[in-house]
């Protein structure tokens, strides 16, 4: 077992065919694209990367470095996704010109100031290591182990969390493309 990602490439780089990245959103590009470099494949958990920059540049590393990539979510292999797709395909609610998405998240707290003050970092994480290539702040246990999602600096909110969910059945079953604009 490694906690540093990059002490696991430098000791097991050279015996590794490929990685799987399930570590919080913001870190998943930097891990993700020094795989690549490696020439390792990567399966990359969602949401796939913490901003629309790292999401192209992982393109364009993989079709470089002539790796195979997928951005991991359970939700698409569920039964209902099929199904959906299914009656897209045969025309069974018609013609599809509008799509209205909802989720009941974020289940954890959104919109909060910084914390004024710092807490003691628990012995079982390694805050900096964490932090990775976010702005170093001091630890407050608002952030972790279960809020960080809901702060920029860590998360991607609701959106990055199920955006992906939600939104996959339709962009599957109208075989749409990369959007043209947001």
């Amino acid at each position: 077992q490694y906690k540093d990602w990059r002490k696991m490439y430098d000791e097991m780089g050279k015996s590794i065919d490929a990685v799987i990245v399930a570590t919080a959103d913001h870190t998943h590009a930097i891990i993700a694209a020094t795989a690549m470099t490696m020439g390792k494949h990567a399966y990359v958990q969602k949401p796939l990367t913490h901003s629309v920059y790292e999401s192209r540049l992982l393109t364009k590393l993989a079709a470089k470095h002539k790796v195979a990539t997928q951005m991991g979510n359970q939700g698409s292999s569920g039964k209902g996704v099929r199904q959906i797709c299914d009656w897209i395909a045969a025309g069974e609610i018609g013609e599809v010109r509008r799509v209205d998405c909802a989720t009941n998240r974020p289940i954890w707290p959104q919109g909060l100031n910084t914390p004024s003050q710092g807490h003691w970092v628990p012995d079982t994480l390694d805050w900096e290591l964490f932090t990775g290539p976010a702005k170093l702040v001091p630890y407050n246990a608002i952030y972790h182990p279960w809020n960080w999602r809901g702060w920029w600096n860590y998360g991607t909110g609701a959106l990055g969390d199920m955006a992906c969910h939600i939104m996959h059945p339709i962009f599957k079953g109208l075989q749409l493309g990369y959007p043209t604009k947001v």
